[in-house]
């Protein structure tokens, strides 16, 4: 179940303070009132008291009593239309998914199982269990992830939010990251009629990922769209291959990052 905007600011009068999580009170899907409160957070209506904790500014307590008015429909306010500056260039936002569902989403794995030059961890050695499991995934959950997707963020973020998604639901017995890679460049094919860039250290990106997705993160689909230490490992990675804003750090050699990995599957 979805909830307005303007129920959202009503709920915030009566809170004052509230994260997504209490907005939702189990009823409504709190991964959509997270991205609501950062639009509302955009245009002026809320500010973020902390990560994931916000209230009601005096702005939008007039537009929640009526005294100051905002474009909206069916409940939801016009955020692009309100904020023209944060929407400089239509083209640098993931929005078409007309080339991408649930079904082809599951295909590209199967893909990758039928491409000789790719690894697939088998389940129980059995190609045919993996099949089978494969082909038992929910395309709905699939759609779902495509129907609430942060369509307002730049490139970069969704992108972070596009492999947080797919690597740490684990759909697939294996693969899920690069199902992930796959599928954003299909997205970004349609968007920029060109392949997506990939970055020469892909390989240790995937390696901090694995990490983070054990240790770090708790990925359900309520907590999607969080900006937690996934999502940071991959938003940092395309800032570097689409912006070109890498950010120098210490980085341990990737066989270390792999006995850290190896070492949290045995304990968990």
């Amino acid at each position: 179940m979805y909830i307005s905007d303007r129920d959202i600011l009503a709920k915030l009068v009566e809170f004052e303070h509230a994260s997504p999580g209490e907005l939702s009170q189990q009823r409504f899907r709190e991964n959509v009132i997270r991205l609501q409160l950062r639009d509302l957070n955009r245009i002026g209506l809320v500010q973020s008291l902390s990560h994931d904790t916000y209230e009601m500014t005096d702005f939008g307590r007039s537009v929640s009593e009526g005294e100051e008015s905002l474009p909206s429909k069916d409940g939801l306010f016009m955020v692009a239309e309100i904020d023209d500056r944060t929407f400089p260039d239509s083209n640098w936002h993931l929005n078409d998914f007309s080339n991408l569902d649930g079904e082809t989403i599951i295909a590209v794995n199967f893909d990758i199982i039928d491409d000789s030059a790719e690894e697939y961890g088998w389940i129980q050695d059995s190609p045919e269990k993996t099949r089978h499991k494969i082909g038992n995934v929910s395309e709905t959950d699939l759609n779902r992830i495509m129907r609430e997707f942060p369509t307002h963020e730049p490139i970069p973020q969704q992108s972070a939010h596009w492999v947080r998604a797919i690597a740490g639901l684990h759909f697939f017995p294996d693969a899920n990251h690069r199902t992930a890679m796959n599928t954003l460049s299909v997205l970004y094919r349609t968007l920029m009629d060109g392949p997506l860039p990939i970055g020469d250290n892909i390989g240790r990106v995937v390696l901090e990922s694995k990490i983070a997705r054990v240790l770090l993160t708790d990925v359900r689909f309520d907590t999607l769209w969080k900006r937690d230490a996934l999502y940071q490992v991959w938003h940092r990675y395309f800032r570097r291959v689409l912006c070109g804003d890498g950010d120098k750090r210490h980085e341990p050699p990737e066989h270390k990052l792999r006995l850290i990995l190896n070492y949290a599957r045995e304990i968990l």
